[in-house]
C-alpha cells in the first residue's frame, strides 16, 4: 500500500509513518518542518519539504497512485489559533480542502482524517459521544469543525473519508520544545527545567488523555479498511483525568518532591473545562480499544524525556 502522510515529520504523524513502514508499506511524507523535525522521519519513508496549504506546492509530491492519504498536518495549538485565526484557518481548513480536491483528482481511494474532541466546545453531558452538539468555543475547534465539513463534501464526491476526534494525545516523541501545544508534553517540559510550572485555568480542569501507540492503532485499523460506516469516530479513553493528577502524576514519575512550585494564572474562554470522550463508536465499529494505561504511558514518557538530557 502507498501512503501519504501529511505531518509525517510531527509527533503523531511520525508514529503513523514507522508503524507503516516497519510493515513494509510504502510512506510518502509531506511537512512543512514548522513544528515538525527532519529527523522524526523514519528510515525508508520519502520526505517532500512542501506546505500543504499551498495549492501549488503539491505538484512536488512524488508522482504515481496513492492508495490512502493520511492528513495529519495542522496548526495544533488552541493558544496559537486564537492569537493568529487566518494562519489557524489556512493551516487546518485550506489545507485540508486542496489535499481532498487533490486526491478526488487523483481517484486515491481513501482519506483519514485527525479531527479533535474540540470540535464539541463547551455545555454537552460528558462523556461526550458523535452525536453531540458541535458548537467550538476556539478558533482552534472552529477550524477542525470547518475542515470536517469539506471533507463531508468531498464524501459526497466518492472520497472514502474517515475523521478521527482526538482527545488529549500524549507519548514519547511528543515536541517537548513547543509550549503552546500538549498539556502533559508542557508541563513535563518545565518540570525537567526545575522552575516553575505555570497553570492556566482550574487544577480542577480534567481531560481525557490517549497514548499515542493507541492513536496510531486507531488510525491504522481505519486506513486498512476499503471505508468505513461512520464519517467521525472519538479517539479517547473515556477517563477524566484532572489537571492536579496529571501534575502529580508527572511529579511521582519523576520522583520529585511533592510540591514543586506551580504558577496558577487565569485561565480562557477558548479553553473548555472537561472534556472525555465516549469512544463506543470506534471500539465497535473499528474495532478499537486502548491499552495504554496512563500511568504507565507517563512512565514511560518521563524515562524518554530524562534520556534525551
Amino acid at each position: 500500500m502507498r501512503v501519504l502522510v501529511t505531518g509525517g515529520a510531527g509527533f503523531i504523524g511520525s508514529a503513523l509513518a514507522r508503524a507503516l513502514v516497519g510493515t513494509g508499506h510504502d510512506v510518502v511524507i509531506a511537512d512543512n518542518l514548522l513544528t515538525g523535525k527532519r529527523e522524526n522521519v523514519p528510515q525508508g519513508a520519502a520526505f517532500v519539504e512542501i506546505d500543504v496549504a499551498d495549492g501549488d506546492a503539491l505538484a512536488s509530491l512524488p508522482g504515481g497512485g496513492y492508495d490512502v492519504v493520511a492528513h495529519l498536518a495542522a496548526q495544533s495549538s488552541g493558544a496559537i489559533g486564537q492569537t493568529n485565526p487566518y494562519a489557524d484557518m489556512r493551516t487546518n481548513v485550506g489545507a485540508t480542502l486542496l489535499l481532498s480536491r487533490w486526491a478526488i483528482e487523483r481517484r486515491v481511494p481513501r482519506f483519514l482524517y485527525t479531527s479533535s474532541m474540540t470540535v464539541y466546545g463547551q455545555g454537552n453531558r460528558q462523556p461526550v459521544d458523535e452525536t453531540a452538539p458541535c458548537m467550538p468555543v476556539s478558533y482552534y475547534g472552529a477550524s477542525k469543525l470547518a475542515a470536517e465539513n469539506y471533507l463531508r463534501l468531498a464524501a459526497g464526491d466518492g472520497l472514502n473519508v474517515t475523521c478521527l476526534r482526538l482527545y488529549n494525545v500524549y507519548g514519547r516523541g511528543q515536541n517537548l520544545g513547543n509550549l503552546y501545544q500538549g498539556m502533559a508534553s508542557i508541563y513535563l517540559a518545565y518540570l525537567l527545567r526545575n522552575v516553575p510550572v505555570p497553570v492556566t485555568g482550574s487544577l480542577d480542569r480534567y481531560r481525557d488523555f490517549v497514548h499515542v501507540d493507541d492513536v496510531v492503532e486507531a488510525l491504522l485499523l481505519a486506513l486498512h479498511r476499503p471505508a468505513t460506516s461512520s464519517l467521525v469516530y472519538n479517539i479517547g479513553v473515556g477517563k477524566s483525568t484532572t489537571v492536579r493528577d496529571l501534575l502529580r502524576i508527572l511529579i511521582a514519575a519523576m520522583e520529585l518532591p511533592k510540591d514543586p512550585p506551580i504558577e496558577e494564572g487565569a485561565g480562557s474562554p477558548s479553553d473548555v473545562f472537561g472534556s472525555v470522550a465516549n469512544a463506543g463508536r470506534a471500539c465497535k465499529e473499528l474495532g478499537w480499544s486502548p491499552r495504554v494505561e496512563l500511568t504507565r504511558g507517563l512512565g514511560d514518557m518521563v524515562a524518554w524525556a530524562k534520556a534525551l538530557q
